[in-house]
């Protein structure tokens, strides 16, 4: 599934070699604040310096364990279960029906996600950082602009989760509620990277814990022999759709993957990282999928704490709630610390902490628009992963193929910070794949005309889009090359 070993593989880093140094760049932060305090580690007992210049050797530390914690606990969480809910509450289908779309889902999208963790290691820098090798230097704020919005947006989508919960155990107004757990989860991913990656390992024990509890309630009172009925949306659209977000919930986090592994040491084994990061994801998203697919059977909710509040006791629904809290908060920290980069590698002059608030404080009011009505937030919910997943299958597909592709034999790193390549040919691919897959939309702010034709493909906008731009990548280089 993974390269065993990027041992021997990659050319001499910028960050070690003179010959290839990355160019100074003005808009991230200078390289002296992100010396470390100690050498081989960043500082840890403040504010993360570093922005998204390549981290050297002496700053380099972790093992590939770091991935499974993180994505464990980044995938168990309340998002996943109402994703798991979608199927069975609203789209018709049965338990057994969700749950083979869900796992072939969440298993596609965790392994997309495996593969781009591993290259943190290889650059020592960002995810979309190292997407400026295909883009180009700017070329790459189109997909870097997409990444600032998803980022904020999947933040907003988290946090209201998470308000929804305090709302419930407190008694407070959402909009208060909305702003206690957005202060909390901005702080955090203000902190930065070392921080992130303890909160993660934190959270996990008592969220696995609790979500025991649920799973058990889930199990015993949901109803995992009843019929499906998917109705005018066809059994086929409907496992398709079920396939489409649970895979866009997951693989979503490419477009950060590297954010979290580039402090790991250069030669950590790819095979190792990528299990680790795959087995994380899968496990924990199966784990949350499959358990909302029960509790849709039973539970047809108007607010996402319903999928817990009427369907366990009252006392003890008071801890499941702050375990829910819990995995919202963990998640939410992600999406704010991917998202802040973005603006970095947009050369907008911020500090990564400022760039950290504003992302959050746009995260924040989105929230309050997309969640503030009672009722809307599961639509809303949906909308958003599609819409997501749209522009993220053909950047992957663009970014898979460069990696796997024109990276085996290692990278220079000088490449992703070098302005003088303006504009790469994946851009015009990611132009292609979009083009290609609008036809395929399927959803209530749009549906494609092939889409509409064709219900029971349901919306496999994504598949069309990252195939169509990886091929068209390809051959793109390969027409390069040959002259």
């Amino acid at each position: 599934m993974f390269a065993t070993s990027t041992s021997g593989l990659i050319r001499r880093q910028a960050n070690t070699n003179p010959s290839v140094r990355p160019r100074e760049d003005p808009m991230v932060e200078d390289a002296a604040q992100a010396a470390p305090a100690v050498a081989g580690r960043p500082p840890r007992g403040g504010v993360e310096h570093k922005g998204i210049e390549a981290v050297r050797d002496d700053e380099r530390h972790g093992s590939p364990l770091s991935a499974f914690t993180l994505w464990f606990a980044g995938n168990l969480q309340y998002s996943a279960l109402v994703v798991g809910a979608i199927p069975t509450a609203f789209l018709g289908l049965s338990f057994a029906q969700a749950a083979l779309a869900l796992v072939v889902g969440t298993l596609i999208g965790s392994l997309l996600l495996g593969v781009a963790a591993t290259m943190g290691p290889q650059a020592g820098a960002p995810q979309m950082v190292q997407s400026r090798g295909p883009f180009g230097y700017f070329g790459n704020f189109v997909p870097v602009f997409l990444l600032f919005l998803t980022g904020f947006g999947y933040f907003a989508v988290n946090t209201v989760l998470g308000a929804y919960i305090v709302r419930q155990l407190f008694g407070i107004p959402f909009l208060w509620a909305l702003i206690a757990v957005a202060v909390v989860e901005i702080v955090i991913a203000i902190i930065g990277h070392d921080f992130v990656h303890r909160i993660e390992r934190m959270l996990l024990g008592v969220m696995a814990v609790l979500f025991v509890l649920i799973t058990w309630y889930g199990i015993a009172r949901g109803d995992v022999g009843a019929v499906g009925d998917p109705g005018e949306k066809t059994l086929t659209g409907a496992l398709l759709m079920t396939v489409a977000v649970s895979s866009s919930r997951t693989f979503g986090w490419a477009i950060g993957a590297s954010d979290y592994t580039r402090y790991l040491p250069r030669d950590t084994s790819r095979a190792r990282l990528g299990w680790s990061a795959f087995l994380g994801a899968a496990i924990a998203g199966l784990w949350m999928h499959l358990l909302g697919a029960a509790i849709g059977t039973v539970i047809f909710p108007n607010s996402p704490t319903d999928l817990v509040t009427q369907l366990i006791p009252s006392g003890l629904a008071i801890i499941a709630l702050i375990a829910l809290l819990a995995s919202t908060i963990a998640g939410s920290v992600l999406d704010i610390y991917s998202g802040s980069l973005a603006l970095l590698m947009a050369d907008i002059p911020l500090r990564r902490w400022v760039s950290a608030l504003l992302t959050g404080v746009l995260g924040t009011a989105l929230g309050w628009w997309a969640g503030h009505v009672e009722g809307e937030a599961f639509g809303n919910f949906q909308n958003f992963l599609f819409v997501v997943g749209y522009w993220i299958g053909p950047w992957l597909g663009v970014t898979l193929v460069d990696f796997l592709v024109h990276r085996r034999d290692g990278v220079e790193v000088g490449t992703f910070y070098d302005r003088s390549r303006r504009l790469g040919p994946g851009l015009a691919a990611f132009a292609i794949g979009v083009v290609a897959s609008v036809p395929f939309m399927s959803q209530s702010l749009y549906t494609g005309p092939l889409a509409a034709a064709f219900p029971q493909l349901g919306d496999i906008t994504y598949w069309v889009g990252g195939v169509v731009a990886a091929v068209a990548y390809y051959l793109i280089k390969r027409v390069r090359e040959s002259k």
